[in-house]
Parts: C-alpha cells; sequence; structure tokens
C-alpha cells in the first residue's frame, strides 16, 4: 500500500514538474550540456567499429556497461553516498538497465555490424519520436504544435543526412530489426530515467543500472553462443576505456542531470546532432569530404533544433 502511495506521488510530481517546465525555455547551460551528451554519442560510433573486430558484438557491449558502472559506483563510494536500496528502486533500475542499457547498447553494438550506416543512423535516431509518444501517456509532458514540428524537422533532417549511406541492394532486416529494437529501449529507458531524475545521488543508481544492463548482456551473449574470446589489445583497451568512461559513464550522469532541469521532449531532439558530430569527426579525423546531400541534412537538422529552442513557446498544446 505504501509503495503504491509512493507511485501515485512521483506521478503528480512528474505532471507538476513537466507543467511547470514546459512553459520556460530551455537555459544555455542545459543547451551546452545537451550538445556535450550529443557529441559523447557520436563519438561511439567510430570506436565502435575499431573495437569490434576483436570481440563479439553483444559482448563487447557487456564490457562497456560493467566498466562504466563499475567506475560509477567507484565514485559514489568514494564520496561517501549511501544508495537506497528500498524493493520499488531496484525494480526501477532493473528495467532501466534492461531498457536503456541492454537492449540501447545491444542494439547499437549488433547493428554497427550489421547495417549500413545510413539505415542505422535513420532509425537509431528515432528514439526521440518514440520517446515522445510514451512520454505523453507515462510522463503528461505538454505536447505542442513547436514541439512536434522541431521534432520532424529535425527527423528529416536525419534521414537526409544519411541517405549517402543507404544501401537498398543488401538484405539488412535482422540488422535494422537490431537498431530499431535498440532505438526503442533507449526510449523506454529515456522516459524511466525522467521518472527517476531530480534524486540526490546519481552515481549510485547509474551504476547499477549499468551492472544489471552488463547482466542481461552478458546472458544474451551466452544464449547467443558468443564465447568470451576477447583480442585485448593496447587499440581495444583503449576503444573500450573511452566507450565506458567519457562515452557512457559521464554521459549517463550529465544525461540524468539534465533530465531533472527540462522535460524530456525538449532535451531528446539534441540527440539528432549526433549524426552530425559523427560527420565532424569523419572529416576531421579519417579524411571524408562532406556532399551537398549532408551539408543539406546538418541544415535541416540544426533547424528543427532552433524551433524547439529558440522559437517563443506561445502556442496551444496538443496534448
Amino acid at each position: 500500500m505504501g509503495g503504491m502511495v509512493a507511485i501515485t506521488m512521483d506521478v503528480k510530481l512528474t505532471k507538476v514538474t513537466s507543467s511547470a517546465m514546459a512553459g520556460n525555455s530551455l537555459s544555455l547551460q542545459t543547451v551546452v550540456g545537451m550538445v556535450v551528451v550529443a557529441f559523447l554519442w557520436a563519438i561511439c560510433f567510430p570506436f565502435i567499429v575499431v573495437g569490434l573486430p576483436d570481440a563479439p558484438p553483444i559482448l563487447f557491449a557487456a564490457l562497456r556497461a560493467l566498466l562504466a558502472g563499475a567506475f560509477l559506483i567507484a565514485i559514489g563510494m568514494k564520496l561517501g553516498r549511501r544508495f537506497d536500496c528500498s524493493f520499488r528502486r531496484l525494480v526501477m533500475l532493473t528495467l532501466i538497465g534492461f531498457s536503456y542499457t541492454g537492449m540501447g547498447l545491444g542494439g547499437m553494438f549488433l547493428g554497427a555490424g550489421n547495417v549500413g550506416p545510413g539505415v542505422a543512423t535513420v532509425l537509431a535516431n528515432a528514439q526521440p519520436l518514440f520517446a515522445a509518444i510514451l512520454s505523453i501517456f507515462v510522463l503528461k509532458e505538454v505536447v505542442t504544435v513547436r514541439l512536434y514540428f522541431g521534432l520532424f524537422i529535425g527527423f528529416v533532417g536525419v534521414v537526409v543526412l544519411a541517405l549517402p549511406g543507404f544501401d537498398f541492394g543488401a538484405d539488412r532486416f535482422v540488422g535494422v530489426l537490431y537498431v530499431l529494437v535498440g532505438a526503442v529501449g533507449t526510449a523506454i529507458g529515456n522516459v524511466l530515467l525522467k521518472l527517476q531524475a531530480g534524486e540526490k545521488d546519481v552515481y549510485w543508481p547509474m551504476g547499477i543500472q549499468l551492472i544489471l544492463g552488463a547482466a542481461f548482456l552478458l546472458v544474451a551473449s551466452l544464449l547467443a553462443g558468443e564465447g568470451f574470446e576477447v583480442d585485448w589489445t593496447w587499440s581495444f583497451s583503449g576503444v573500450v576505456f573511452v566507450l565506458a568512461v567519457p562515452a557512457t559513464a559521464l554521459m549517463v550522469v550529465l544525461w540524468y542531470e539534465l533530465l531533472a532541469r527540462a522535460p524530456l521532449n525538449e532535451l531528446n531532439p539534441f540527440t539528432f546532432l549526433t549524426p552530425v558530430f559523427g560527420l565532424l569527426i569523419g572529416a576531421l579525423f579519417f579524411d571524408e569530404i562532406f556532399s551537398a546531400v549532408e551539408i543539406a541534412g546538418i541544415v535541416i537538422t540544426v533547424l528543427g533544433l532552433l524551433v524547439i529552442v529558440i522559437v517563443p513557446n506561445r502556442e496551444k498544446r496538443i496534448v
């Protein structure tokens, strides 16, 4: 009975917080934070490609999550933080670990080896659209014409951006399914993270959900018969460290803190910047050249974000 009361109070608090935040524009600090999150997410893809030859994909994802979770728990212990081990919280963290970390990372790593970059980019960046639908029913967030319009423009920009990478001749059904499952898992995880955001400690809960997600991935790896053969070269060790610490541990802590400041649907569209940063990384470090289509995609994507961030929020609600 007490658990039901707590859940009811949490839902009511979420409604009030969402309504209160909906009328405010995102602060510069929040915008900068989301740009950093998008950049940290973008560096994942090239590092995953570099590391895949040295380890099975699901086991690789599990190693990333395990190291990231251990890193955050170590910080929590160092700071003397205590973890609330209530049943309700453990259940919530288990669901987040399964969806955000297990499904999200699993789909990302499996898709990276089975789908062309164009298809993977579009499907992975459909996550804000899935999350927007879920947030209407779970978070009761305010959804406006401006938000929907910005999401639509941003997604169109990602589609245009990814067009040069589409391969229409190959049979990519399984790979597409992996990436799509990953996007849905990340969307579910983001909604659940929003329900948890605002708590005093961030290191223990995020560390535990990453460890739980790693456990799910290890089980999936065993069921898939991947084995445990990992070539621990200096290159692979460096890749795992970059993916685990800055690109996962630090990213989820920042993301968790930002979720406490603004509605999920106003933060999530910034993930559309991930393929933009991906192209910039390719140009700076891999001598890739932008095509006219890619430049157009970047412009459209940024325009969608400007609609959400800058355009005055004076229109009526849709939901």
